[in-house]
């Protein structure tokens, strides 16, 4: 692939958290060597991980090889992208006294879920700055949050995968920051609520 095909196959992935021309795209070219082992995480305690998680049916779908924006490629509903928005504003209006959304400090735009400041649990919410999930309309998946063993079961059940500059003390994301795929079906849609519910779960203090 030559350089105005790889921009041309950036560009086709859609707005994330870098400037959508020829600045953004050397960004993320730079920053691709820095990339982890996705399904890896790093400091599970494994107290922490035994939250049960049904398995995934079929395979990982593809995902594309920039950091930025972190997108997949196949696997989405034969409709076009399923969104699960609705359940984060449900969540925000459930419990409006702990979250809210706002913009994606992360995405740079769209809609995110935020636990406010003095409800945030100390460790990864707070290094995120409060900012716990948001929905990536060009594809449907997500990108959340977890504490380090629900991130494991995650990755583990075959229904997400971590940032590939999650860890990354220059870059600043959490560890357990993982791309959630999109959900295919109704079955799906039923199992990333159950892993959203539980984010916000894990994500606000009750002391």
């Amino acid at each position: 692939m030559n350089i105005a095909e790889d921009y041309a196959a950036w560009k086709a992935l859609g707005p994330g958290g870098l400037p959508a021309n020829m600045v953004g795209w050397a960004i993320t070219k730079i920053l691709t060597p820095l990339g982890r082992d996705p399904l890896t995480v790093r400091g599970v305690d494994a107290a922490s991980s035994v939250w049960e998680l049904p398995a995934r049916p079929g395979p990982r779908p593809s995902v594309a090889p920039y950091p930025i924006p972190h997108r997949q490629l196949n696997g989405i509903a034969p409709g076009g992208p399923v969104s699960v928005f609705d359940v984060l504003e449900s969540c925000a209006r459930a419990d409006s006294d702990r979250l809210y959304l706002g913009t994606s400090h992360f995405e740079k735009r769209g809609q995110a879920l935020y636990v406010v400041a003095e409800a945030r649990r100390p460790g990864v919410v707070r290094q995120a700055g409060g900012e716990i999930a948001h929905v990536h309309p060009s594809d449907g998946s997500l990108h959340v949050v977890a504490q380090h063993g629900d991130a494991k079961r995650i990755i583990d059940a075959g229904w997400g995968e971590l940032h590939p500059l999650a860890g990354r003390p220059p870059i600043g994301l959490p560890e357990p920051y993982v791309l959630l795929y999109s959900p295919r079906d109704r079955h799906d849609v039923e199992q990333i609520t159950r892993i959203l519910h539980r984010i916000v779960e894990t994500a606000v203090s009750t002391g």
